[in-house]
């Protein structure tokens, strides 16, 4: 069996840049940059930043391109996608593994800032969910926020319903 399911929480770097296909089909390249925080053995706080570059393509670009700019924090949902050419130098072939954009939600504008100014990372609204523990403190915020409550209340046929308790926190994060 095969899966190829992407979803990245980040910031856009730059402004989208729109593209109009031959067949007349928009599409349109982002970059998403995410921010890990991590502790060192040393016990020291390290941060490190990925760029992921991301395509999207026909009515989701046409409908939210208009809503996206600079700094903005976007929810992308997508899939893998690995491009492959020849070094127009060297002859050499190439690679390159983008996301493919399935769903774009738009999770915070960036704001009117200064250049001096560093981007505040707004949180969306959750709603309450019940009991949660220090480890699972918004882990079940985030799951309600992306796959919607009915989905975890009615699962497919022959699953049984996930409980707080079900889910190995461990492998989450």
């Amino acid at each position: 069996m095969n899966y190829n399911k992407v979803i990245l929480i980040g910031r856009l770097v730059r402004e989208p840049e729109p593209v109009m296909l031959p067949s007349g089909s928009q599409m349109a390249n982002l970059v998403v940059a995410y921010n890990r925080n991590y502790k060192t053995p040393e016990g020291n706080w390290k941060e490190e930043s990925h760029f992921f570059e991301i395509k999207v393509f026909g009515k989701l670009a046409e409908r939210i391109l208009p809503q996206l700019g600079k700094g903005d924090l976007v929810l992308i949902e997508g899939r893998l996608h690995q491009d492959k050419w020849n070094d127009k130098n060297t002859g050499e072939p190439r690679s390159k593994v983008r996301i493919v954009a399935l769903d774009i939600k738009l999770l915070g504008k960036a704001g009117p800032r200064t250049a001096q100014e560093p981007l505040q990372e707004p949180m969306p609204e959750f709603p309450p969910v019940g009991e949660t523990t220090p480890e699972s403190e918004g882990v079940d915020d985030l799951e309600k926020f992306l796959f919607g409550e009915e989905e975890r209340q009615n699962p497919q046929k022959g699953e049984k319903p996930k409980k707080e308790d079900d889910l190995d926190l461990d492998n989450l994060l």
